[in-house]
């Protein structure tokens, strides 16, 4: 299944385009899924999703911390329950989206997500006018920018011409390597989305980039000595997390793989799985990564 994350500060138009989106995906003979997250109690923003879907939805805290986990859990069900085509995922405008990227990379499902793009949805004006907020908030709103796929620069019309251009060319110098989609109300379809970034199998790893953030996925063909991997993860540079499954040469059940950098989690899993780790980071090169993790498997 394919998943698309909807970032974005609050106000940005983030809801709209996920409609658009949800019709667009309906007129293709997709089926899609929605996961919208609000920071509130109450979830707003469902009640103002126009097509009657599939939705999850996760309120009283935000997706990228006090509901990370649940992130995880829903997708798992839905993937399980209704074999969605493409799951929409709307964060709360507090969101960091690296977070969230993080949540989607379950090691179960993992192995079936054939496409993961961010979409970060920016209300022109204010980003125009980002200088008067704190600097917490600049911060967040360029956390929420920099590692999308492709930005929307939305209510293009509510701005004058030569104020939205100054826009323009800012985020093009910001963020030269991300290509940008002009909207009035978050008018966007699938096709315009279409990831151009590298998206590369072979029989044991495989590696999609989008924006600067990109996972790898390696599996093991046999059993690795629990002190390899260790000594492996050390040498490893821009990871952010791993997760997923190994077998231990002398242990029978596999065991869940849980890394940060300078955090590892090593737990026994109670049924079969098959053994692979997925790799999440910030221009992650895999040709380190991969032989790496072919020292820590062959060298066992």
């Amino acid at each position: 299944m394919d998943i698309v994350i909807v970032t974005g500060f609050l106000g940005g138009g983030k809801t709209s385009t996920l409609n658009y989106l949800i019709q667009d995906a309906l007129d293709r003979d997709l089926k899609p899924a929605v996961i919208i997250n609000e920071f509130g109690a109450k979830n707003v923003d469902a009640q103002l999703v126009t097509e009657d879907v599939k939705m999850a939805l996760l309120t009283n805290g935000c997706i990228c911390c006090d509901l990370k986990a649940d992130v995880s859990q829903q997708l798992h069900e839905l993937y399980l329950a209704h074999q969605p085509d493409i799951v929409l995922i709307e964060c709360s405008g507090a969101a960091h989206p690296v977070e969230v990227f993080d949540a989607c990379m379950t090691p179960v499902l993992a192995p079936y997500i054939q496409d993961l793009k961010m979409l970060g949805i920016i209300d022109a004006a204010a980003y125009d006018s980002r200088d008067a907020l704190p600097e917490t908030i600049q911060n967040l709103m360029d956390e929420q920018i920099r590692y999308c796929s492709h930005l929307i620069v939305n209510k293009i019309d509510l701005m004058e011409s030569e104020q939205l251009l100054a826009v323009v060319q800012t985020l093009q110098q910001q963020y030269p390597d991300i290509p940008y989609i002009l909207t009035r109300y978050g008018e966007i379809t699938l096709q315009e989305i279409q990831s151009t970034a590298e998206y590369r199998i072979s029989e044991r790893t495989s590696v999609h980039h989008h924006g600067h953030l990109s996972h790898l996925l390696y599996e093991f063909e046999s059993p690795i000595q629990q002190s390899a991997l260790i000594e492996g993860l050390k040498r490893l540079k821009g990871v952010y997390r791993i997760k997923g499954f190994v077998y231990f040469k002398d242990y029978e059940t596999p065991y869940v793989v849980q890394y940060l950098p300078g955090q590892l989690e090593l737990k026994p899993c109670p049924i079969e799985m098959s053994p692979y780790l997925v790799v999440v980071g910030h221009d992650l090169n895999e040709e380190d990564i991969i032989e790496t993790l072919d020292i820590v498997e062959f060298s066992s």
